[in-house]
């Protein structure tokens, strides 16, 4: 849980420093978030299917009934990250909790966090460039 909130933290500090977007950096970060955390989710068949090039998992045809599927489970994921992250003010105590890290600390967590957001959006975009069916 706590590499979640932090980052979770990280994603807040980014958004916060947009000019334009800072009133709603934590709303922006529970969306940046539950898109990562929809990614990751898909990107498992994906990583089945780079390896051992055969489909693992049949997807069904996407039409209005998956669509919605699809619709409410993201919208679920999200409501969720942002009852545990953003509802009354929790991410002020979330950035009370990280405020104090060192420099060093700081520097080495928005490494990892970079390295989390290239590879969450590097493994669908390698399995659907560069392998084939």
């Amino acid at each position: 849980m706590n590499i979640y909130r932090y980052l979770y933290y990280k994603l807040y500090c980014i958004w916060l420093k947009k000019k334009d977007e800072s009133e709603n950096a934590s709303i922006n970060a529970v969306i940046t978030l539950t898109f990562l955390l929809y990614v990751n989710f898909f990107s498992i068949p994906l990583i089945l299917l780079a390896i051992y090039k055969k489909d693992f998992i049949n997807l069904p045809e996407i039409n209005l009934n998956v669509g919605a599927l699809i619709t409410i489970i993201m919208v679920g994921i999200g409501l969720l990250n942002y009852l545990l992250l953003a509802r009354k003010k929790q991410h002020i105590k979330i950035v009370e909790e990280f405020i104090i890290e060192s420099e060093e600390k700081r520097k080495k967590g928005m490494v990892y966090v970079l390295l989390y957001l290239i590879i969450s959006f590097g493994i669908p975009l390698y399995v659907f460039l560069f392998t084939s069916p």
